[in-house]
Formats: structure tokens, sequence, C-alpha cells
């Protein structure tokens, strides 16, 4: 019976709370018109929407709530289909755009309807075992599951609220209907019996999000997506060390290019030197070439002079008596024909000796200008490493090593080509002795013949003649034996020269190839040394898309309320795709239900 009393007294205390707010309501509007206008501390908007499974926009209001410091009137703008008092049964005074109201109470409501797009566009398709279907005709069917959502931006709404906001996007997954749930860039978690698939998609970001599952029972709960400031501000990153790295190496690559730099220097000096050294052993080269082709003159004429020494010789050594004194006579014109041979001889010996010096001195030099092997195993990887072609790499590294090669061999071989012109003076001048002696000879056997005693004066004479040809006999073998050196240098130092002369075609690409490599290094370090700098401001712009703290809120209804507006949100959800029955049976329990069943559901 208490009970029955009590829920009695309840019932009619509710039943006259609406008429006991009115008449309290009337009580304080009529103190609030007496206070003026409400000071309005902020307004904050939520925007509620609702979208057909599919993405389409069925309808959208916002619920206002304003924040007072002294109730009164407030004055709200905003293009509403239909406005609502949720604070109190007060009525709202709607005039056009300009929205009137009389708040008793420090936090106001109302709900206005609105006709208005949202800042983004959502396209929601379902697919099922890969064909693309309309999910209301798909409930309860099983197979594989795609969701695909699609958000862009809505430029017909403006672009504040798409380049400042940020959403969450979540569809529930009931894991009775739903198995192996993948979602790429999402977070999955467990709510209840449900797998909460979120997604976020970033201020100014349009964004394709797919969600991939097994079904039993293909149904779903409707899709919520709310829109929130990004106004969280972001703090860069500690990037010193990173761009300290990218310093280290722009430092490095500058480095390598000043290498490269030398290397270059190096190889022009090379090349240049290799110019010079063909040149001067091309000389050379010529040089032993006409040495060794008057070597067969040389010995000729020796020989000649040789035979003729020991014609001589046999000749003197018939001499006997008076008779003999008158032959020597007639060997006077013999002995300055020979005289005049070995003249012609010795100035041959002089002009080979100075022509081979001048090419020795030429050779010297060029040898002399190619720079000492400095290049390291480093400065050629750094060769092949570049743009320029392996294969020109190699043939330019062929020919640094045969110039080398080249040089290596010619400081063996120098003692050798040092020789070869001291042993031509000592040729010549024994030629020119030998010369002066046979023209002293001849010019005192013609003064001297009537004065030769017949005894001992012949004989002495005929001594000193086998003397001399004995001394040219041994003069003119190590002439020969001297020209067949000559001939074996000539020979091998032709390898030598065929060496040079293709280093030195070579050192030309050489020189390219550096000079390539160069502009690649130079370019490579322009092009870096910049890099930290670029690093670090896209690091700061990549931030600053996402770093909203500057954002100043503004109306989503009317921009006549910016100056008072704190906070806009959204609330966006979709259509659920579940079995009608369900739908019917719970409006046909709301249908049945009365206002009273209502009323102690409460309970």
């Amino acid at each position: 019976m208490r009970t029955t009393i009590k829920w009695t007294w309840l019932a009619l205390a509710l039943f006259f709370i609406p008429f006991m707010n009115t008449a309290l309501a009337e009580e304080s509007s009529e103190k609030s018109a007496s206070d003026g206008d409400a000071d309005i501390e902020e307004k904050n908007e939520v925007i509620y929407a609702n979208l057909e499974a599919g993405g389409g926009l069925e309808n959208i209001y916002v619920v206002n709530a304003f924040e007072l410091n002294k109730t009164g009137v407030i004055e709200d703008f905003g293009n509403y289909e239909s406005i609502k008092n949720l604070t109190d049964t007060s009525e709202i005074e709607q005039d056009g755009d300009t929205i009137r109201m009389d708040a008793t109470s420090d936090t106001f409501y109302y709900q206005g309807d609105l006709s208005k797009e949202l800042p983004w566009k959502f396209t929601i398709s379902y697919y099922l075992d890969g064909e693309e279907v309309d999910p209301q005709t798909v409930i309860g069917e099983s197979g594989q599951v795609e969701i695909e959502i699609k958000v862009e931006e809505n430029e017909e709404a403006g672009a504040a609220f798409f380049d400042n906001y940020m959403l969450q996007i979540s569809q529930a997954l009931n894991t009775d209907y739903f198995y192996n749930i993948e979602a790429e860039d999402a977070t999955i978690a467990n709510a209840g019996k449900n797998r909460q698939v979120a997604f976020t998609v970033m201020p100014g970001e349009e964004e394709t999000l797919t969600i991939h599952a097994d079904t039993d029972q293909f149904e779903l709960e409707g899709m919520e997506i709310s829109g929130l400031p990004s106004s969280v501000s972001v703090d860069g990153p500690d990037t010193d060390a990173l761009t300290e790295e990218f310093q280290s190496l722009t430092d490095a690559i500058g480095e390598i290019n000043q290498g490269v730099g030398e290397l270059g220097d190096g190889i022009r000096g090379l090349s240049g030197g290799l110019s010079e050294l063909e040149n001067g052993s091309s000389e050379f080269q010529n040089g032993l070439n006409e040495l060794s082709n008057s070597s067969g003159e040389l010995t000729g004429a020796s020989e000649e002079i040789n035979n003729a020494f020991q014609t001589v010789q046999e000749e003197v050594g018939q001499i006997t008596g008076i008779d003999g004194i008158e032959q020597l006579s007639g060997m006077t014109e013999a002995a300055s024909d020979m005289a005049a041979g070995m003249e012609a001889l010795a100035d041959q010996l002089d002009s080979l000796s100075t022509g081979y010096g001048e090419a020795k001195e030429a050779l010297q030099t060029a040898m002399e200008g190619i720079p000492e092997a400095t290049l390291t195993e480093e400065d050629f990887q750094a060769l092949y490493d570049s743009e320029v072609d392996p294969e020109v790499v190699d043939e330019l590294v062929g020919t640094y090593e045969a110039a080398q090669g080249a040089l290596a061999v010619y400081y063996e071989s120098v003692e050798s080509f040092d020789a070869v012109e001291p042993a031509l003076s000592e040729f010549q001048t024994s030629a020119s002795d030998i010369a002066g002696n046979i023209r002293t000879f001849s010019d005192e056997l013609e003064q001297s013949v009537g004065q030769i005693d017949i005894d001992e004066g012949l004989d002495e004479f005929i001594t000193s003649v086998d003397t001399m040809a004995e001394n040219y006999n041994q003069f003119h073998e190590g002439l020969v034996s001297y020209t067949n050196g000559v001939n074996e240098l000539s020979t091998s130092y032709a390898d030598i020269h065929n060496g040079i002369s293709e280093s030195a075609s070579g050192s030309n690409e050489l020189a390219n190839g550096a000079d390539e490599l160069q502009d690649g290094t130079s370019e490579l370090y322009d092009a870096t040394e910049s890099i930290p700098d670029e690093m670090q401001e896209e690091i700061d712009e990549m931030i600053s898309q996402y770093d909203k703290s500057d954002f100043d809120p503004v109306s989503f209804v009317s921009e006549e309320n910016d100056e008072i507006t704190n906070s806009v949100q959204f609330v966006i959800q979709t259509d659920s795709i579940q079995p009608e029955e369900d739908t019917e049976e719970t409006e046909e329990e709301e249908e049945n239900e009365g206002f009273w069943d209502r009323l102690f559901n409460l309970f």
C-alpha cells in the first residue's frame, strides 16, 4: 500500500513539475527582463549528423550551449529550419537568422535543425567476396567483407573545419559474426564482445580507409565519426643529432669533392707530363734509331780502316833493304787516306754523341715530369663509384699504371742510357787520336823516307806499324761490340716507347674523366650542402601541418557567432545495417509503450 502511495505521489509530483517550471520560468523571465541582456562567457556548439549507410547526409542539427556570467536575454544567430529549447519550457523567438531567448540559469541549451553541408564528404562502399553490394541486401550473408571509407573535402562547406579538424572514425564489429579482422593504419581494440576499429584522419588530409574481415552473418552497428579541433601543440623532435649526421655527410662529400679536385690536378699534371714524355721519348727513340742505323756505316768504315791497317802491316812486314824504303814512299798516300777516313769516322761519332746527349736529356726531362705515384686504391675506388663509365675508368687506371711502369723501367735502365754517351765520346776521342796518329805517321813517313836507316830504322818502323795495326784492331772490335749493344738497346727501347705512347694517348681520356668526376662530385656537394637546413625546414613544415594550436574557433552555424564561440565539435553516425525485424519490434514496443510505462521505466 505504501509503495502504491509512494509511486502515486511521485507521479503527481512529476506531473506538476512542468507547470511549476513554467511558473518559475515566468517569474524568472519577469526578473531577467528587468535585468536586461545576459553576460555570455562563451558558446559551445555540438554538431550532430546522421548519415546513410553509404555516407549520404540524412539530417543535421546543432546543440548550442551558453555559459553565462549573468543571466538575461541571449541573442544568437543561425539559419535554422526549426529550434527547440532544451533547458526549460520558455519560448525562443526566431526572427529570420536572429534567435532571442531569455536564459534563467548559468547554462542554457537549445537545438537548431539545419539545412547545411558537413565540411567532409563521406563515401562508404561495401564489398562481399570482391563484389560491391548494397549492404541492406546482404544482411545475414557470409563471406569476405571489405568496407571502404573515402573521406574528401566538401568544398561547398568552407575549409576552416577541414583544414583544422581531426576526424576519429570508429566501426564496431561483433565478434560473434566477424573474425580475421584487418585494417591498415587503424587501431583495433576490444570493447566487450566487439572489436573496435578506429581510424584517425589528420587535418587537411583526404583518405581512403579499408576494413577487411570474414563474416558468418553480415550485420553492422552504425559507424561513429567525431570531429575535434587539432588544437594540441606539437613539439618538434630533437633533430640536432640527425642534422649533425647529415652535416657530417655533406662535409664528407665536400672532402671527397676536394680530394677529387686534387686528383684531377694530379691527373692533369700526369697528362701533361706524359705528353712531354712522349715527345722526349720520341726524340730519344729517333736518336737511338739514328745511332743504330749509323752503326753499320761506323763498323763498315772501321772495318775498311782495320783491313787497310792489316794490309799495311803485311806490306810493311815484307819491306827489306833499299827497295823496301822505296816502297814506303808509295804508302804515304795510303796513310793519308786512312787518316782522312779516321777523321771522318771521328766526326760522325762526335755528331752521334751530341745528338744522343740531346735526346737523352729530353727523355730525362719528360720522365721527371711524370708525377710520383700518390694515387691510392681509395682514389681509384672513388672513380669507380662515380658516374664515369667503368670501362673508361679501367682504361684510365691502366694508363696511370702504365705511366708509372714506364717511369720505373726508365729508372732501372737509366744507367744503360747514361753509359751510351760516354762510350760514344770515348770512341770519338779514340778515333780522333788514331786519325791524328795516322796523319802524323803519314807526314813523318813522307818527310823521313830517305832518312830511315836501312836496318835499325826500318825494323823500328815495322814494329810501330804492327803496334798501330793491333791497337786499331782492338778499337774496331770494341766499336763492333758497342754498336751491337746500341742495336739491342734501340730494339728494347721501342717497346718502352710504345708503352709511353699508349699512356700519353690515354692520359687525355684520363684527364677528361677526372674532370667529369669532379663535375659530378661538385654537383653532388652543391645538391647536398643545404640538406641539413632543408631537412629541418621540411620537418618544421610537416609539424606545422598538424600543429593547429593557433586556430581560433569559429561558429559552424553563423560567422556572427565567432566572437563568443569557444568550441565546435562534430558527432556523426551512420545508419546501422541490421535485420529489419529487430527495428520493427523496437518501434512496436516504443509505439505500444504509454507515457506512464515510460515514466516508470525510468526507475
